[in-house]
């Protein structure tokens, strides 16, 4: 299970695939609020604490799919077997941050850090 990910008119479109659309909202959020991106350290991935569940699913090793609070910040996981995942960090949005299944973490991750780079450094509307 991956997510889809899509950037279309400055924004950034997360879709939950597979069993994972069933705990919970995609995300979409404009490009410029993506603040950071970087492939998920697998053993976080496989933690048994990732916050407070406020409404998802969690079976350590296997699959995180949901919303958590952790330290005060909201965080957005869709991610089966934790080390195929990226982590994108937002800025001025309710979620601090996305923990999303991709296939391939270090391509993923270059392309979407690449995407909010230039949206922020042409101007899209926040």
């Amino acid at each position: 299970m991956t997510a889809r990910i899509a950037i279309s008119d400055g924004r950034l479109a997360i879709n939950r695939s597979g069993v994972g659309r069933w705990f919970g909202p995609s995300v979409d959020v404009p490009l410029g609020h993506v603040e950071s991106v970087a492939p998920l350290d697998p053993s976080e991935g496989k933690r048994w604490y990732n916050g407070i569940r406020l409404a998802g699913i969690q079976v350590p090793g296997l699959i995180v799919s949901g919303l958590f609070r952790q330290g005060g910040a909201l965080s957005w996981w869709d991610v089966v077997r934790g080390d195929e995942a990226i982590a994108i960090t937002l800025r001025d949005e309710p979620l601090a941050r996305l923990v999303v299944g991709v296939d391939d973490p270090v391509s993923a991750a270059q392309w979407l850090q690449q995407a909010a780079d230039a949206a922020r450094a042409s101007g899209v509307p926040r």
